[in-house]
C-alpha cells in the first residue's frame, strides 16, 4: 500500500484532464511509466491544498513562514517523492542526526471536502539524512524531498509553466525541472577579455560559455546582446565532484526566443559548476583555473601592464595602500581573478545570476597602514606559491572580529600568468 494512502484518504477516480505541466514532464522525464505517473495524478487530483510549516529556529536563508501550496505540479512533484519513500529500516540515522538537524517540521494536506491530514518530518543538511513519520510510522525519502521542501522557503515565486524545449533539454541529460526561479533581461558584455581591477562580470560569462560548448552551444556571437536568462530550479543534485556544494540551477539563455547557451550553476558563494552533461571546466577545456583564466586576461591593459613588472612585495603594498585609500579598483586589480570572482556569488540572492552591487562591497576598513613585509620559507608551499606575514594598523568600521590596532596577517601569492605577474591569492589571520 501506498504511503499517500496511510496519509489521507481520499475519493478517486479517472483524471481525464491532466495538468498540462504534468503532462509535459511525463512526455520527456526518462525511466518514467506512464501508468504510474497517472496513478500519481489521479490519487493527487483531490488534494486541493499543502501547507508547510518549517521550524522557525531551523538556520534558513529567509524568514520561516508557513507556505501555502496549491499549484498542481508542485502538488504532484511533492507526494509523489512521499510515495516514493521506503520504510526506515536503519533506526540509528535518527540518532546521527547533527545539531544542525531541523527537526520541528509538517505538512498538512488538504483534499477538497476541507479534511486535513498531517505528516512531520525532520532532516539533516549535514549528513543528508531524513525522515517522515505519520501515526508512528517512520519512512525514509531520497534526500531530494527534503532539498525541494527547504528552497520553497527561497524560492517564493516558482512558477512551474515551462517550456516544452526546456523540459526536453534538462531531460536529455537526466535533469528534472522543478520550476522557473526567475527570468531576467541581462547584456552580454562586448569582449570577456578583463582588464585589471574591473568587476569580474566578464569572468562569469567566459566561464560559463565554456560549459555550454559540451553540449553543441556557444554565445559568442551574441556578445553585446541582450539576451534572456532563465533561471530553473533542478531535482537532482549537483555531481560528486562538486561535494559538499549540492543544489542545482539550471540557467538557459535566449536570444529571440531562441535557445543559445545552457549550463549548470550552484548559487549563492560558489556559483561555477558544470555543463549539462556534468562536466567539468577541466574536463571541456583540458585547463585548470589557473591556465584556464590566462587566455581571459587583456594583457593590453595599461593597470595589466603596471602591476605585471612588479616584484611580490610591491604588489602587497599596492593592496594595502589601495585598501587605506579605499580605492577598491586597485585593490581588486592586485586579487587574483579566482578570488576577486568569489564576490560574484558571496551572500547572493539565489533569485538572480550573480551579485550586481559591487559599489555596495565593504571591507570594513576606515585606514589600513601597512608597517611591516617579512617573507616566510618552510611552511611547505606548493611551487610557485610564496608567502609573506605582515602587519597593518587597522582602523575598523565596525569591530566585528577584531578591535582597532596593529594585527598580523599573512598573505598568498601566486602568479596568475607568467605575463601577467604576481597577483594575491588569499589575506588571512594565520599561516
Amino acid at each position: 500500500m501506498l504511503l499517500l494512502t496511510t496519509i489521507i484518504v481520499f475519493s478517486t477516480g479517472c483524471n481525464t484532464v491532466q495538468n498540462s505541466q504534468i503532462s509535459l514532464e511525463q512526455e520527456t522525464q526518462k525511466d518514467k511509466v506512464r501508468n504510474e505517473e497517472h496513478g500519481t495524478a489521479d490519487r493527487t487530483k483531490d488534494i486541493t491544498k499543502i501547507e508547510l510549516i518549517l521550524d522557525t529556529n531551523g538556520p534558513y536563508w529567509n524568514e520561516v513562514k508557513p507556505i501555502s501550496i496549491t499549484d498542481n505540479k508542485m502538488i504532484h512533484d511533492i507526494i509523489s517523492m512521499i510515495e516514493e519513500s521506503k520504510p526506515l529500516t536503519d533506526q540509528s540515522k535518527i540518532s546521527k542526526m547533527s545539531g544542525m538537524a531541523r527537526k520541528n517540521n509538517k505538512l498538512i494536506i488538504t483534499g477538497a471536502d476541507g479534511r486535513e491530514k498531517e505528516i512531520t518530518f525532520a532532516y539533516d543538511t549535514l549528513y543528508e539524512i531524513g525522515y517522515i513519520e505519520k501515526d508512528g510510522e517512520k519512512v525514509e525519502p531520497d534526500y531530494s524531498f527534503f532539498r525541494y521542501i527547504a528552497d520553497l522557503n527561497e524560492y517564493t515565486n516558482p512558477d512551474t509553466n515551462i517550456e516544452h524545449q526546456v523540459i526536453q533539454l534538462f531531460g536529455k541529460y537526466n535533469w528534472t525541472v522543478d520550476y522557473r526561479i526567475n527570468t531576467l533581461k541581462e547584456k552580454l558584455p562586448e569582449s570577456v577579455k578583463h582588464k585589471a581591477g574591473e568587476y569580474p562580470v566578464k569572468i562569469y560569462w567566459a566561464y560559463n560559455n565554456e560549459l555550454p560548448k559540451q553540449i553543441g552551444f556557444d554565445f559568442t556571437e551574441y556578445l553585446g546582446k541582450d539576451v534572456v536568462v532563465e533561471i530553473y530550479r533542478l531535482r537532482e543534485s549537483l555531481p560528486e565532484f562538486m561535494k559538499p556544494r549540492r543544489d542545482a540551477r539550471g540557467i538557459v539563455l535566449k536570444y529571440n526566443d531562441q535557445i543559445i547557451g545552457a549550463y549548470i550553476d550552484a548559487g549563492r558563494h560558489d556559483s561555477f559548476a558544470c555543463s549539462l552533461d556534468r562536466k567539468s571546466l577541466k574536463d571541456i577545456t583540458g585547463k585548470e583555473w589557473d591556465g584556464w583564466i590566462a587566455d581571459y586576461i587583456d594583457y593590453e591593459d595599461e593597470l595589466e601592464i603596471k602591476l605585471s613588472k612588479m616584484e611580490p612585495e610591491d604588489i602587497i603594498r599596492e593592496y594595502f595602500k589601495a585598501l587605506d585609500k579605499h580605492d577598491i579598483k586597485m585593490v581588486w586589480a592586485c586579487m587574483m581573478r579566482k578570488n576577486l570572482s568569489q564576490h560574484l556569488s558571496t551572500n547572493m540572492d539565489n533569485q538572480y545570476l550573480f551579485n550586481k552591487d559591487e559599489d555596495k562591497i565593504d571591507y570594513n576598513i576606515n585606514s589600513a597602514k601597512l608597517l611591516e613585509i617579512k617573507e616566510l620559507k618552510g611552511f611547505h608551499n606548493e611551487p610557485g606559491v610564496l608567502e609573506y606575514q605582515v602587519k597593518v594598523d587597522f582602523d575598523f568600521k565596525k569591530l566585528i572580529t577584531a578591535d582597532d590596532g596593529i594585527w598580523p596577517r599573512f598573505v598568498i601569492l601566486k602568479k596568475e600568468s607568467e605575463k601577467s605577474g604576481w597577483r594575491i591569492d588569499g589575506v588571512g589571520t594565520g599561516p
